[in-house]
């Protein structure tokens, strides 16, 4: 096959074309339209709760700052732990022979595309991870968005079965909130059960009734979501001690302040973060801080303000940190890597 330009990205006719900047997208106006009402709810949420600003402040400054330190490089290890696996479901769908890059290189793309999901809409950030593998790589855009679909699924049902584990405790707690929450990962799981076995029952007559270009991609789409879930055991683990870490980041930040919550909270309010982030904002802004903050308040004896500098503290983590380091590792990627040459039949595919 003769190879294609750099810049791999095609319109129908096959003529390269420069592939639309991250930084147009994130500064659209949709984008923009949405922090501007995200930060607009927050300030509602405070202004309705009476959360004392100031006493929050002084719950932030007076926190333990080695817990803090502790808890920022704990969930940065959560990239290690989502790269290996990722690598791990792009080995499983890779054909013989071919050379998946190591755990640093798929860790730093998951980073990537958290900090796009953290400053862009609808969950950007999958893909362009998925291009960005595609364009440095060579690989199937297609079949990496399957790769990445396949970690999405294995993530809401270690998700549920973590909040089923972590409900009997809370039962005393407020019991109807925490059923609503595990409802809503369970009708994921089974939303997404039903999407994957339609997908595998229905293959055939999609790709029979689909134009030859489409059928294609999809082809390679499906393989890279159901050819992923080989290697189970592995993956599983490498997903639960990604999990781990980012219940052990918000255990820490519950120590650095000194509150009395139970474990079993912690465990909840993490799993709840990750669903609440679904919503399409960039990074959940606003229904994370909110809906954290609320469950923290309703589960456990934290006052208004007490919750809000534990979210406060949580979010600089998790959201704020992600943003600065993501951006530079942004800023450097466009300034040092250059894109793979790629074969000419798996492009844009």
């Amino acid at each position: 096959m003769a190879p294609v330009p750099d810049q791999n990205n095609f319109h129908q006719d096959g003529a390269p074309s420069t592939p639309p900047s991250i930084l147009r997208r994130v500064l659209s106006l949709p984008a923009i339209t949405s922090m501007a009402l995200a930060a607009l709810f927050l300030v509602f949420i405070v202004t309705r709760f009476d959360v004392d600003m100031g006493a929050t402040w002084d719950w932030v400054t007076g926190s333990n700052p080695w817990y803090l330190v502790l808890a920022f490089l704990v969930h940065y290890t959560t990239f290690v732990f989502r790269g290996a696996r990722w690598r791990l479901l792009l080995q499983n769908t890779s054909a013989p022979g071919t050379e998946v890059p190591g755990v640093f290189y798929c860790s730093r793309l998951v980073l990537l595309g958290w900090f796009a999901n953290s400053v862009g809409l609808l969950r950007l950030g999958d893909a362009y991870r998925a291009y960005l593998y595609r364009d440095e790589q060579g690989g199937s855009f297609s079949r990496t968005i399957g790769t990445i679909l396949a970690e999405r699924a294995m993530d809401t049902v270690l998700v549920a079965l973590l909040m089923l584990a972590a409900v009997p405790f809370l039962l005393d707690r407020g019991n109807s909130v925490t059923w609503v929450m595990l409802g809503l990962a369970i009708s994921l799981v089974v939303g997404l059960a039903v999407m994957l076995v339609a997908m595998t029952w229905a293959r055939g007559l999609l790709v029979r009734r689909m134009p030859p270009w489409l059928a294609v991609r999809y082809d390679r789409f499906h393989q890279g979501t159901v050819g992923s879930f080989q290697r189970l055991p592995m993956a599983t683990v490498l997903g639960l001690l990604g999990w781990a870490a980012e219940i052990a980041r918000l255990y820490l930040v519950v120590q650095a302040l000194g509150f009395d919550i139970n474990f079993a909270l912690v465990v909840f309010l993490s799993l709840a973060n990750s669903l609440l982030s679904l919503v399409p904002t960039p990074g959940g802004v606003g229904a994370v801080e909110s809906g954290v903050g609320g469950l923290a308040v309703r589960l456990s004896r934290l006052s208004a303000t007490a919750a809000a500098a534990l979210v406060l503290i949580d979010r600089a983590i998790t959201y704020l940190s992600v943003i600065v380091i993501g951006a530079a590792l942004f800023v450097a990627c466009q300034a040092l890597w250059r894109p793979r040459t790629a074969d000419a039949s798996a492009v844009g595919e």
